[in-house]
């Protein structure tokens, strides 16, 4: 179909799954960015912690300030790609119900194939419904916490057990914190972004029940 015959549904439709599209090829290729340099830096600060120095042990705190910093802007941006898929998926399956109101068979965003038999957790051979969005971030939050805890035991010069166990513990406070705080810092300017509230998923089924009588 011509983009002149489309409806404004449609158009819209479509300009939203092309940004979607757009977006989820530059967050790739920003990961890769951020994982490259990560793991160059852990390969880095072990390789100089081996045969430490003075002038090695300033290379080590740099390395492990910059680890720091670069985990949790790969984390940061994780959480942001992660808000604005939601937002991309929510327009694109409000806007195909717009577009396709009543019948579901030209549908691509807002059906799924067989959920219940496709999801098995327990089989080594079939799939299952797990965010793939989810575990990034959750990865991408102890790589952080991980330099964090670096960070931390090299304050901790005592082979003491409970000195250990509370040096990861603070680690994994001020991760956490820091992640909440710069993550608020950092926020996008929506000031010229409307609100769209979409109907919950009762009243949007309810709709679709009244305009099927």
């Amino acid at each position: 179909m011509e983009d002149k015959e489309m409806s404004f549904e449609e158009r819209q439709y479509q300009r939203l799954i092309d940004a979607r599209n757009f977006h989820y090829e530059n967050f790739n290729k920003w990961s890769l960015y951020f994982y490259a340099i990560i793991a160059a830096l852990f390969v880095g600060y072990y390789s100089l912690e081996a045969k430490a120095t003075e002038i090695d042990n300033v290379i080590l705190w740099c390395i492990l300030g910059l680890g720091f910093i670069v985990s949790m802007s790969c984390h940061l941006s994780g959480k942001g790609y992660y808000y604005w898929e939601n937002n991309w998926i929510k327009l694109i399956m409000h806007y195909e119900k717009q577009v396709w109101p009543i019948t579901k068979d030209y549908s691509v965003y807002s059906i799924f194939a067989n959920k219940k038999t496709l999801n098995n957790y327990w089989s080594l051979r079939s799939g299952a419904n797990i965010s793939s969005s989810k575990l990034s971030l959750i990865v991408s939050f102890f790589i952080t916490y991980a330099w964090a805890a670096m960070i931390a035991m090299r304050f901790v010069n005592e082979k003491c057990c409970c000195c250990v166990a509370l040096s990861l513990l603070v680690a994994l406070a001020v991760t956490w914190l820091l992640s909440v705080v710069v993550g608020r810092l950092l926020n996008s300017d929506l000031e010229n972004h409307d609100d769209l509230e979409l109907p919950y998923k009762e009243e949007r089924l309810k709709n679709e029940r009244s305009n099927l009588k």
